[in-house]
């Protein structure tokens, strides 16, 4: 597996069981993309409702310390990636661009 993709499944994992997110939020992890060095990731998260995706960010943010010191418990790397949070928007554009043609 490579560490993308492991890093991918592993926070994927955490945020269905392992940490608790406010119930008006629903985070998934769209792709991540780790540095050659492994020092850091970005993460693309999907935030519903797509309204609140800025707070869900927030939400991230504040809590990252949290949710990297139970990711590093999980991942077995030489480094522990910094996790960088970033709104993956393809799906509320994906969404508006269905909502127009369907007005068409």
């Amino acid at each position: 597996m490579q560490v993308n993709e492991k890093v991918h499944h592993i926070l994927a994992e955490l945020f269905s069981q392992g940490i608790e997110i406010p119930v008006e939020f629903f985070i998934s992890v769209v792709k991540v993309t780790c540095a050659p060095d492994l020092r850091t990731a970005k993460v693309f998260v999907s935030i519903l409702p797509f309204p609140k995706s800025e707070e869900g960010l927030q939400w991230l943010i504040d809590n990252r310390k949290q949710i990297q010191g139970l990711f590093g418990k999980k991942a077995n790397l030489k480094y522990t990636p910094m996790l960088k949070f970033i709104i993956d928007e393809s799906e509320q554009t994906a969404d508006e661009i269905f909502s127009i043609m369907d007005k068409l």
